[in-house]
């Protein structure tokens, strides 16, 4: 047999092994779909509604591997924010660290929103559809499960936005740089003022020995 034929052989040979594990895969991702519907069908249905039906239930849940669950196999805040930020990069994981609401789940808050209590947990849908819990007129009534009465008003400001000198960062950018320069003129104000003080003292020192 020629280089060439082995070459080709070889191409086939892998690319219907690769078929073969791919159908493989699939087949105990829909096995394992299959034995989370049983107790949790409902759950189910509202994620095959939604933007994430293309995931399996244990690309979240990757600590349940089997029945009975594990105990403790809940996620918690920081748990459900670091499985959504293992896809979700950039401006949007960001924005959600800098904001109170990253830093108290960070910080172990468990009345804090995360990312599953504006966005949905198994009915995220986009911010377009009406039936998004971030759609426009329902934003109001999502910060008010926790902030109670929530005013429409209430919600007009923006969650993931980027600290720049323009745009909806702008007021957070120049009011954490306002901070930083008084922290750092009172820091200096401070320094020089404990420098007068001590000179002060030593030439009073100085004075009253002359006096002896």
């Amino acid at each position: 047999m020629s280089e060439q034929n082995k070459w080709w052989l070889w191409r086939v040979l892998s690319t219907i092994v690769f078929l073969l594990l791919g159908v493989l895969a699939s087949a105990t991702v829909a096995q394992a779909q299959d034995n989370c519907r049983q107790c949790h069908g409902d759950v189910s249905s509202r994620i095959e509604s939604s933007v994430h039906s293309f995931l399996s239930c244990t690309s979240c849940h990757t600590g349940i591997t089997g029945y009975p669950h594990p105990e403790g196999a809940s996620l918690d805040k920081k748990e459900s924010v670091a499985t959504c930020t293992s896809c979700h990069k950039g401006l949007v994981t960001d924005s959600y660290a800098r904001s109170f609401h990253g830093k108290a789940v960070h910080l172990g808050s468990q009345k804090s929103a995360s990312c599953a209590d504006c966005h949905g947990a198994h009915d995220i849908f986009g911010q377009d559809n009406p039936h998004s819990k971030v759609a426009k007129g329902n934003i109001p009534e999502t910060c008010a499960s926790c902030h109670g009465e929530a005013s429409p008003g209430f919600s007009e400001g923006e969650e993931h936005f980027e600290l720049k000198p323009a745009g909806a960062g702008a007021p957070m950018y120049y009011t954490g740089k306002f901070f930083i320069w008084l922290t750092l003129i009172i820091i200096t104000a401070l320094v020089i003022h404990i420098e007068l003080q001590l000179y002060h003292n030593l030439r009073t020192i100085r004075r009253e020995r002359k006096r002896r």
